[in-house]
């Protein structure tokens, strides 16, 4: 573990000005989403005070329509953007345990992108339904097989394959595995606050912990 905090400070201080700047095009993307969202929040205010007698309820309630159905496909839009660039985040910090530089064709890299899409919509599945039908199911979901999406997009593994190897890395490695779990969950929890601009720092350091982690329950050699 300490070796991970260490790794992982190490290479982001190395690399720090490519990690900010891949971690910036998801918080720019973030902050257009949120713009985006804006303007459903204020037509659902100005609608909401609008009183039932009022002759300009139907046509409120007309553009709310509109405005929420716009604002709905903009938050999608901008939503897969920034999954597809938080990619780019964790393919450097695995391209930077192996040796090689990270930069911004890590973004626009392809490279293993349909394994790591199927793995993380199935697994994004089986957690919400778990968090859905009773919290818990889902928590041990996303404990077990969180390593998952890593293996598709380090080493293009299917669906079967990617949760195997990481219930097997995982329940090997227990002790080790739920720190790294809480700590990534504190940095998610954290890169909220300030308008998420911690998210800078802390989604690449913990994409590059978890990396280090990863790589160390598969007892591989780590770029030092």
């Amino acid at each position: 573990m300490g070796k991970g905090f260490s790794w992982a400070i190490a290479k982001f201080g190395q690399y720090w000005i490519a990690f900010v700047g891949l971690a910036a095009v998801v918080f720019a993307i973030r902050l257009l989403q949120w713009l985006a969202t804006t303007p459903i929040t204020n037509a659902f205010l100005n609608c909401d005070t609008v009183t039932v007698n009022d002759t300009t309820l139907s046509s409120c309630v007309a553009s709310f329509g509109t405005t929420i159905l716009v604002g709905i496909i903009m938050a999608i839009v901008f939503g897969v953007l920034a999954w597809l660039a938080t990619i780019g985040v964790y393919r450097a910090a695995l391209k930077t345990s192996l040796g090689e530089t990270p930069g911004f064709h890590n973004i626009t890299s392809a490279e293993n992108l349909g394994a790591y899409i199927l793995v993380a919509i199935v697994f994004g599945l089986m957690v919400g339904i778990g968090l859905v039908l009773c919290i818990l199911p889902g928590l041990v979901a996303i404990f077990l097989f969180q390593l998952a999406p890593f293996y598709a997009l380090d080493k293009g593994e299917g669906i079967g394959k990617a949760f195997g190897s990481s219930y097997r890395a995982v329940t090997k490695n227990f002790v080790p595995a739920l720190l790294m779990t809480l700590i990534n969950a504190a940095a998610a929890f954290l890169g909220g606050f300030f308008f998420g601009i911690l998210t800078l720092v802390l989604l690449p350091f913990a994409a590059l912990f978890t990396v280090n982690m990863y790589r160390q329950f598969n007892q591989e050699q780590i770029a030092p």
